[in-house]
């Protein structure tokens, strides 16, 4: 099934011509530098979208004014699930963290694609239930665990969730696209303070190096008792 759009993409992998034919119908492609939206909070939910190259992160305002980082959007991934939640208007904003491509269906397209194969079908729902499972794992963590834990849950989770794009330097793993002190803050829910204070003494002692705007993971045994994988 050679396609210049799907062929790197595992949702799509042993999929038919004609169900790629019909998948691909009335897509269009969006490309963003680094820090360009291609949503924001509020918006009009006419679009869903799957992210073939880059990283995306989603973040919302809360009522009080504060700023969460949701998620953080992989390659292969799809994403802007308004639709299956029968939403007018998009929950969150989304923005490019590096040099990103997706592909862009329009919303009346949402039935068509989901129904176009079972491995389709089944890579969207995937999706959905790690957008909940994360965000019923925040939930906990946030209630009953103390700042630095969460910290340490959240890097082991970003780690995992990179698999292969996570870089070995040879001094430890790096995550393939860059974050900042900040973003831990807004992702693990303590403020900036807190966050540059704890992932400061962790370079001192070694649990993690020193990049700029990059997380590198020197020692993963030590970030995972952090974590509390010993309790």
């Amino acid at each position: 099934m050679p396609n210049d759009q799907t062929s790197d993409l595992g949702a799509f992998e042993g999929l038919s011509p004609e169900e790629v034919r019909t998948i691909l119908s009335g897509t269009s492609t969006v490309r963003l530098a680094p820090g360009d939206p291609l949503f924001l909070q509020g918006d009009p939910a006419d679009r869903f979208f799957l992210l073939k190259q880059g990283w995306l992160k989603v973040t919302q305002v809360t009522a009080d004014g504060q700023k969460l980082i949701v998620r953080i959007v992989h390659p292969g991934e799809f994403f802007g699930f308004a639709p299956a939640l029968q939403r007018d208007e998009y929950p969150g904003s989304c923005e490019a963290i590096v040099d990103s491509v997706a592909l862009v269906w329009p919303r009346n397209r949402w039935k068509a694609v989901l129904g176009a194969a079972p491995s389709v079908t089944l890579s969207i729902v995937q999706a959905i239930g790690r957008k909940l499972d994360e965000a019923h794992v925040r939930l906990r963590e946030m209630t009953t665990e103390e700042a630095a834990r969460r910290v340490a849950n959240l890097l082991l989770r970003l780690w995992s969730e990179a698999g292969e794009s996570a870089i070995d330097t040879g001094g430890g793993i790096e995550l393939p696209y860059p974050l900042t002190r900040q973003d831990i803050a807004d992702m693990s829910g303590n403020t900036l303070h807190t966050v540059s204070r704890i992932m400061a003494a962790w370079e001192t002692q070694g649990v993690l190096g020193r990049g700029r705007r990059k997380v590198v993971i020197a020692d993963l045994d030590a970030l995972k008792q952090l974590a509390g994988f010993d309790d």
